[in-house]
């Protein structure tokens, strides 16, 4: 059994307490106020520099900082470069977002009150309505948005993101969504039979912290005009799923997006 230094409820996972962080060079400048942020609260974190031949020394100097450089470009499929044990808890970050102190403890204990079985959990989401015209179409839900209670969705933002070990793809299993990984971890997780929740939080509890000067580096801006057929095939299979969020109430989503 690892040996977690990470307090959590009895009913949590008992494995490490991880973090994967996927970034590039345009965001050279930035990345290392999410590392601060969330080393403190973890027991790992994963750090995939794309397109860069040397991490920083300080980085690879730390024990508890696993630092990969590629020569590829993985995008946000480096999130799943590292393949965690199945009873480790995960959570996927970005590095274009002012994690609180108290994420990682509070996103534990709202995850733990829905129950790890069958569940994988986060904050920004997407939903679908089914409908008339002009009701049809997805629903954002935004991160910084305050929300009382769980709220079932179909698609989760992986940039925050969490799920028990054994509910994180391998790279493999994402390689189709390059680019897209919030289709592909909604997709396979669909089909292995979890449901998402957007968990409850106060709002701006969570807060964008890209500066102006990089926003045209964001991925939705520079990659996503024009998605793959398997990405498409993705969105279908996943706006044609059943939802059987138990207490979900219809409509739910429009409140928050």
């Amino acid at each position: 059994m690892p040996d977690s230094r990470i307090a959590r409820p009895d009913g949590a996972p008992k494995g490490l307490v991880r973090a994967h962080l996927a970034t590039f060079p345009a965001r050279a400048g930035i990345f290392r106020r999410v590392v601060d942020a969330i080393l403190p609260q973890v027991d790992r974190l994963v750090i995939v520099f794309n397109e860069m031949d040397e991490a920083p020394a300080d980085l690879e100097a730390d024990p508890r900082i696993e630092a990969i450089t590629t020569d590829r470009d993985t995008k946000d499929l480096g999130r799943f470069f590292t393949r965690p044990r199945p009873d480790d808890i995960v959570f996927l970050i970005d590095d274009d977002i002012a994690y609180p102190a108290d994420y990682v403890a509070r996103s534990i204990e709202r995850a733990d009150a829905i129950g790890w079985a069958g569940n994988v959990f986060g904050y920004a989401a997407s939903d679908f309505r089914h409908g008339a015209e002009g009701e049809r179409g997805w629903r954002r839900i935004r991160p910084d948005a305050a929300l009382p209670q769980p709220l079932g969705v179909r698609m989760l933002g992986t940039g925050t993101a969490l799920a028990r070990g054994d509910a994180i793809p391998t790279i493999s299993e994402m390689a189709p969504y390059l680019g897209h990984a919030d289709v592909g971890f909604a997709l396979l997780n669909h089909r292995a039979g979890r449901r998402a929740w957007s968990l409850p939080r106060e709002g701006r509890w969570l807060a964008d912290a890209l500066p102006e000067d990089l926003a045209s580096s964001r991925l939705s801006l520079t990659f996503r005009a024009q998605p793959s057929l398997p990405v498409v095939a993705a969105i279908n299979e996943i706006i044609g799923a059943d939802r059987d969020h138990p207490g979900q109430a219809a409509g739910a989503a429009e409140d928050v997006a």
